[in-house]
């Protein structure tokens, strides 16, 4: 296994066909509601990034330690799933930092509807039973995750789920996801207000194929806006509503051009505005990563809120990507939910650097090996970036081979928990990629 990986950009725009993974979210919720239903196999196209194949592996096999890695929906999940398991005894665990993320407020609720769980360090351990379900409140949850495993599991229960989520509602678009698979294997879902109401029933089995993942579209997102010109088909990938992420077309559209063809979608790299960007993220927070790289990349100063819960991901990741930026020479702060990037121009804006935009930005918008050499040879090459156990800050830096002289990424094997093929695609469009 490399430790790192050293990465050039190619010679002019990228065209370039990239397979992409199946959408993880989609995957793991599936692939519970179909164990539920009795049967995995109606899950077809689920990948093999790590938080799902481990998910699958665990539902495959139902041992009694469970072990999920580094996945948050996959521990998670699988303690609502290990809760109506009756009879059944599990220990479910997980990565130091998986642990210490917050899982408190799901498991009160889980007990709140009968559980049996005991935490016994390091991790829970569950004794399945019938749970009587009933009435819970879930104000200002730090994650979206907890509202969708009790969703998951609602249908179970012996008197259903009414489920009251109050305060601030971050990551919205996962839980609207979690009611369409829910609906898609038989179970009956209503809205109302701040209630969502699962009735008592049966989980059927349904076939479903897993649709390519908006999330990792966001890095190719990223290589088509620092190269105008550029034209990259993403196969198999969609809009259908499911995937919050899809507001990536929209928020890049004066940098990207989206259109929907045979087979996939189609981005196109075109020049846009260095005027200041703001978003608001409290829906779509897994865009942080790859949006405030590529603005400190063009050069746009950028407000982005809605970060509620960054640091309790895999890494924390407003203090990750400060610190990445600080790496990069870019000014940036937060406080709180929001976080601010103050460029002082573009990355390639350096004497070598303003030779390979003017070249870039010929017709033809090519460059000869030779000549890109010469520009970026005086840059000073980049200390290595740790990812800090993070996918997807890995991914989101790796874009930015473009506009520097070389990147070099550690422990670039995160990448396998949402997207294994990542580097290999990248070596497809182009780029060097050297494991070391």
């Amino acid at each position: 296994m490399p430790n790192s990986v050293n990465l050039r950009g190619p010679d002019g725009p990228v065209t370039a066909r990239v397979a992409l993974p199946p959408g993880k979210s989609l995957a793991n919720r599936a692939l519970v509601l179909a164990a539920l239903a009795g049967d995995l196999s109606c899950v077809q196209g689920a990948g093999n990034a790590d938080d799902t194949r481990i998910l699958h592996q665990l539902l495959r096999e139902r041992p009694h330690r469970m072990h999920c890695g580094d996945g948050g929906t996959t521990l998670r999940f699988l303690l609502a799933w290990a809760c109506v398991q009756q009879g059944r005894e599990h220990f479910i665990t997980g990565s130091e930092r998986l642990l210490q993320r917050p899982h408190g407020p799901l498991v009160q609720a889980l007990r709140t509807m009968g559980a049996d769980i005991t935490q016994v360090p390091p991790g829970f351990l569950v004794r399945g039973n019938r749970l009587g379900g009933g009435h819970v409140v879930l104000h200002a949850s730090p994650s979206s995750q907890f509202i969708s495993a009790l969703l998951l599991v609602g249908a179970t229960f012996t008197q259903g789920l009414e489920l009251r989520w109050t305060g601030q509602r971050l990551s919205e678009p996962y839980v609207r996801m979690t009611i369409a698979l829910c609906r898609h294997f038989g179970i009956a879902v209503r809205e109302e207000g701040d209630a969502i109401t699962v009735e008592a029933g049966t989980v059927h089995p349904a076939p479903y194929t897993v649709p390519a993942d908006w999330s990792a579209a966001a890095f190719w997102y990223q290589v088509a806006a620092l190269n105008p010109g550029s034209s990259v088909l993403l196969e198999g990938l969609h809009a259908d509503g499911l995937q919050g992420d899809e507001a990536l077309a929209t928020l890049l559209h004066a940098h990207v051009r989206t259109t929907p063809v045979p087979g996939g979608m189609l981005l196109s790299g075109i020049t846009g505005p260095s005027t200041p960007f703001t978003a608001d993220l409290r829906s779509t927070p897994d865009l942080f990563q790859p949006l405030a790289f590529l603005m400190a990349a063009l050069g746009r100063p950028a407000a982005f809120t809605g970060l509620h819960n960054l640091p309790l991901k895999e890494t924390d990741r407003l203090k990750a990507v400060a610190e990445a930026l600080e790496k990069l020479g870019v000014q940036s702060e937060y406080q709180g939910d929001r976080f601010q990037i103050v460029p002082q121009g573009p990355l390639w804006e350096t004497a070598e650097g303003a030779m390979i935009r003017s070249l870039r930005g010929t017709a033809e918008g090519a460059m000869s090996r030779s000549l890109r050499e010469t520009a970026v040879g005086a840059r000073p090459v980049l200390p290595p970036f740790d990812p800090q156990g993070d996918h997807r800050m890995a991914m989101a830096l790796a874009p930015l081979a473009l506009v520097c002289r070389e990147i070099t990424i550690l422990h670039p094997e995160v990448a396998n928990k949402s997207y294994p093929g990542f580097w290999g695609e990248l070596e497809r469009a182009g780029f060097m990629v050297q494991r070391t």
